[in-house]
């Protein structure tokens, strides 16, 4: 082709048709431009098709991500609705004297009470995305929204669970000192025989220092269980916005 064009261009060269090939010549550029623009379209069509695809990888995994992670919050969440629950019947006993309840039930009660469920959802897709700067590449405006609201709230999150593992250190201190933490295994299952010390954990329940450790237990467990309820929520808006591998922009 390129020869082609040569042959044409000497022949009106050699016929002295000057003003033809100036026409012609430039014609060709032309043509050489619409070429170039053309190779340019292709090619940013292929960057785009490309990143397209990256994006709908991008948002399929983040929805994996946090549909595992909601799924393992819904079982953490029920831990913690337990822990709430025997720590409340507990306090309800404290102070009293003449309980009718058996010991083997205050040690399953505190065996739930002082459990410490603690949710640590992964992130490692959402980092990705902020460390590559893909964030702003999210083509729905209310996912990135709903991710930002979530970095808040899993701020929150962490600061309630630090505050809970924190009293439930004093509440195993206050067993170990003034209770049977075998007792407790024991129900459990962890422990194949009781305490060979006449030791009752039913007890505890006259000691003052037990309720005021436990009470600010419940308090963190609480404030834990709303923060995990929200979390539910959010995430659950967060797997149906990404649910589809091409997010609509809205």
């Amino acid at each position: 082709m390129i020869k082609f064009f040569r042959k044409i261009r000497q022949k009106m060269l050699t016929e002295n048709k000057f003003g033809k090939y100036l026409m012609y010549a430039i014609g060709e550029i032309v043509l050489v431009v619409i070429g170039i623009l053309i190779a340019l379209q292709l090619n940013q069509w292929n960057e785009n098709k490309k990143a397209d695809i990256d994006l709908q990888i991008l948002t399929k995994n983040l929805h994996f991500e946090f549909t595992n992670n909601y799924q393992e919050l819904e079982v953490d969440l029920t831990r913690l609705k337990r822990k709430v629950l025997a720590g409340k019947t507990l306090l309800s006993y404290t102070g009293i004297k003449n309980i009718p309840i058996t010991e083997f039930k205050i040690d399953s009660l505190i065996f739930e009470a002082i459990e410490i469920p603690t949710w640590n959802p992964s992130s490692f897709v959402l980092n990705d995305i902020k460390n590559s700067g893909k964030l702003s590449a999210l083509k729905s405006t209310k996912l990135k929204q709903l991710l930002y609201n979530w970095e808040r709230l899993y701020e929150d999150l962490i600061e309630w669970q630090s505050s809970l593992e924190e009293s439930g250190k004093g509440l195993i201190d206050v067993i170990n000192n003034k209770g049977s933490v075998i007792n407790v295994d024991f129900y459990n299952q962890d422990s194949a025989k009781k305490s060979k010390f006449k030791m009752n954990n039913t007890n505890l329940l006259q000691e003052i220092h037990f309720e005021n450790i436990l009470e600010t237990n419940q308090f963190a467990a609480r404030g834990l269980a709303k923060k995990y309820i929200e979390a539910k929520i959010l995430l659950n808006e967060i797997i149906e916005v990404s649910k589809n591998n091409s997010v609509e922009k809205k």
